[in-house]
Formats: structure tokens, C-alpha cells, sequence
């Protein structure tokens, strides 16, 4: 039989990347996932308020996020990632391309 993914086992997968993450009344924060725990309240480093159309709202620092809010989690890919995958890609495109609004450069 397959194992199926828990989701906390998504959720150590994402430690130490970045997360999206969306809580009851309909905010958006998005930052480093530092820690979580069977409650599934989040530490998030680096994080920041999203606006409706993703750009920042609010940097926040660090933060922790009380699970019964938490509505999503969605783990995110890292630019390296992208940058590792895109290897054959033609040089011509630019670090700042291809980014949406709001989003860290660091990232």
C-alpha cells in the first residue's frame, strides 16, 4: 500500500521555506515557516501582510499565527528552485522578470 502524505508531514516539508498563509477573516500573510505544532499554530519569519492582489500590506517581523485561524497553508517554491529548473532557459531573462507584485527579492 502507498503512504499517503499527512499534513503535517507538509507542513515539516515546508520548515525553513516560505508559506503562504490564509486565516479566518480572510488576511494573508506570507514568510518563513519557523515552526508549527500539532495545534497547528505557526511561527513565521520575514513575514508580511498581503494585500488582495499579493503586494505588501504590512511587514510584520516575526509572528505566530493561532491554528484554529488558519484556514490554508500553501508552501511556496524559492527563486533558487526556480532559477535551478531553468537552467537551459535562455540568458536574456532578467532576475527581476517573471516576479509578482509584492514579492521579496530575497526569495
Amino acid at each position: 500500500m502507498v503512504d499517503k502524505l499527512k499534513p503535517l508531514d507538509i507542513l515539516n516539508k515546508s520548515l525553513k521555506s516560505p508559506v503562504i498563509v490564509k486565516i479566518r477573516g480572510g488576511r494573508e500573510f506570507r514568510g518563513v515557516l519557523d515552526g508549527y505544532d500539532l495545534h497547528m499554530n505557526l511561527v513565521l519569519s520575514d513575514a508580511e501582510e498581503l494585500d488582495k492582489d499579493t503586494s505588501v500590506k504590512n511587514l510584520m517581523g516575526e509572528i505566530l499565527l493561532r491554528g484554529d485561524n488558519v484556514v490554508y497553508v500553501s508552501p511556496t517554491e524559492q527563486k533558487e528552485t526556480k532559477k535551478r529548473k531553468g537552467k537551459g532557459e535562455s540568458k536574456g531573462s532578467g532576475e527581476g522578470k517573471g516576479k509578482e507584485p509584492g514579492e521579496k527579492e530575497t526569495w
